[in-house]
């Protein structure tokens, strides 16, 4: 009686053991996905943080010729940008129809 208890615990214990590890196994491979999601996601950050730089440069370049040149005075120049900034609405919240799932 106590080897047939024996062997159904180490039964139990051994298929415990299994589960867990193909539990386990799932959870990694989840995380390597996750983690090349963040890579991705932040590759794109840093090519949008330079696609900005590289826009407020030319931005800037393109105002010292219209000032250098006298096509613009500097009145005008701080006029647009006010209104260019009035214009800029906060961004939208967010919308699962658009944007997507969350997780």
């Amino acid at each position: 009686m106590f080897a047939l208890l024996a062997a159904a615990a180490l039964l139990l214990a051994v298929a415990s053991w299994i589960r867990f590890r193909r539990l386990e196994q799932a959870l990694v491979g989840e995380l390597a996905g996750l983690t090349a999601r963040v890579k991705d996601l932040a590759e794109r950050v840093d090519a949008a943080e330079a696609d900005v730089g590289h826009a407020v440069t030319q931005t800037e370049i393109a105002e010292s010729l219209l000032l250098d040149k006298g096509i613009a005075e500097p009145e005008e120049l701080e006029a647009l940008r006010r209104r260019v900034d009035e214009d800029d609405a906060p961004a939208p919240a967010y919308q699962p129809e658009r944007d997507g799932a969350l997780h």
